[in-house]
């Protein structure tokens, strides 16, 4: 499935304005202050529809529809469709997204094995939560984390992996960077911040080579940065580190 994110790189809800990153897996997907966009910001400077994410192929387009102020694609104003690219920057009123494209479109959570019995057996039984918006992705990794005989919750957004780890503190977090709202890096920074959950082992998984994310992960205090698809070994190996 393809799914782009885009990163917003202007505003910070320690400023008091928050942070309103797109993880974005079904196109085409408007942004605009009505109240039926996808994508939708409340600022008067936004119009009702400013601009909407499709696909040409498998490449991803941006177009302007028809917006009072603008969308701006690298500080020039779109008069036409134009695809996009990872690192390009998107802005219009006071909203300034990085787009992040994943590395291999069709990527999964997970690399495909022959047979989970290719798989040793985990000794030790964990409580570990799953932070992952894509439905599939989340649903395929905790397959496979049951059937290694944990105790597996899953959360779709940031609020929601908050919420489950304050109910049953877990012993590890699988831990999507890119999810809209508040992303993975703010997710690990308030779990550092609550108490019983700062012990929990933080691996995070992202589909985007970027290396800010290195530098990013280990500011938060993740101990591992996987990049999807995740070989099972390397994920069994990282759960069961010490």
């Amino acid at each position: 499935m393809r799914e782009i994110y885009l990163q917003d790189v202007l505003n910070d809800d320690k400023a008091g304005y928050p942070r309103h990153s797109l993880a974005i897996t079904h196109f085409p997907y408007v942004i605009g202050r009505d109240a039926g966009c996808d994508g939708r910001f409340t600022h008067p400077c936004i119009s009702r529809r400013q601009c909407q994410i499709l696909l040409q192929g498998d490449d991803v387009w941006i177009q302007d529809l028809e917006s009072r102020n603008g969308t701006f694609v690298n500080n020039e104003r779109l008069q036409a469709p134009r695809p996009l690219h990872d690192g390009d920057r998107i802005d219009f009123a006071v909203v300034v997204f990085r787009v992040c494209i994943p590395a291999e479109p069709s990527a999964s959570v997970l690399t495909r094995l022959a047979s989970p019995q290719e798989l040793p057996a985990v000794q030790q039984r964990q409580r570990i939560l799953v932070v992952e918006d894509n439905e599939d992705a989340a649903e395929s990794l905790a397959m496979l984390l049951r059937y290694w005989g944990h105790e597996v919750s899953v959360a779709r957004d940031g609020p929601q992996a908050l919420s489950l780890a304050e109910e049953s503190p877990p012993n590890t977090v699988l831990l999507d960077i890119r999810l809209p709202g508040m992303d993975g890096y703010q997710v690990a920074e308030r779990l550092q911040e609550q108490g019983e959950l700062s012990k929990a082992r933080l691996v995070g998984l992202t589909g985007y080579q970027d290396e800010k994310d290195a530098l990013r992960s280990r500011e938060v205090g993740l101990q591992s940065l996987l990049t999807k698809p995740v070989d099972p070994m390397v994920l069994q190996e990282v759960i069961t580190a010490g």
